[in-house]
């Protein structure tokens, strides 16, 4: 089989010297100039043409968009079913134990709600109570006493009965006489005898002190003690007489 090879026509070509670049001109003739290459001009765009290629470009950012939100739609749908697919699979055992779960937990929810109903029916109980033996000892203002006496000690019993609130009132009384109405008796004194008037300016003056200091322990339960310290003082002026 006969095999055809590529003829290098320049081969035979005539060759030519190269110029010479290093050649001067002679005398009298010009220098010749380099050759400028033409520009090629600048292009140039009309408003309608740029309002195309802005809305061709618009066109194609909102494509993407909608692929993208179509891939997200079409994502979420998958993961659903799957979900769907994963309850549908659950054995009848783990059915049963999860609706278990949810009872327990729904009736441990009811039971709190049951024990503070019943905190909140016990405290208005044990609160009319103290109110009702505040007010059977006298005192100034049952609302007051309920609002500063100690009742950590006061509970209800199995059968319903307030115990500790006759102990907790007669303790907050004799803690704080000065919530309390005294019994009248007679403290006007006679006669001219100075000592008596002195002894009653200063009871006036005591008086008018722990009427201000009630106010503030009203207020401030840190007053009480000095409230104390005054009704005592007042109780003593007042025996002297």
């Amino acid at each position: 089989m006969l095999k055809f090879l590529p003829l290098n026509l320049q081969f035979f070509a005539e060759q030519t010297e190269p110029e010479n670049k290093d050649a001067q001109p002679t005398a009298g003739e010009p220098e010749p100039k380099p050759t400028e290459q033409p520009k090629t001009p600048e292009k140039t765009f009309t408003q309608a043409e740029l309002d195309e290629i802005l809305n061709k470009r618009l066109e194609r950012e909102k494509k993407k968009q909608a692929e993208l939100e179509e891939k997200a739609k079409r994502l979420e749908e998958l993961e659903k079913a799957e979900e769907e697919r994963k309850k549908a699979e659950m054995s009848e055992a783990e059915r049963l134990r999860a609706e278990k779960e949810e009872a327990a937990k729904k009736a441990e929810e009811a039971a709190e709600a049951a024990k503070k109903a019943q905190e909140s029916a016990n405290q208005r109980i044990i609160n009319t109570e103290l109110r009702a033996i505040a007010r059977s000892l006298n005192a100034n203002d049952p609302n007051q006493v309920l609002a500063l006496l100690d009742k950590s000690a006061v509970e209800i019993d199995e059968d319903g009965n307030v115990k500790g609130a006759e102990e907790a009132v007669a303790a907050f009384k004799e803690s704080s006489p000065w919530m309390f109405k005294q019994p009248i008796g007679a403290d006007a004194s006679g006669g001219s005898n100075p000592a008596k008037s002195n002894t009653q300016t200063e009871i006036v003056a005591k008086e008018k002190e722990l009427d201000e200091t009630k106010k503030l322990a009203l207020k401030n339960p840190r007053y009480l003690g000095k409230v104390t310290k005054l009704y005592n003082e007042l109780r003593e002026l007042k025996n002297k007489r």
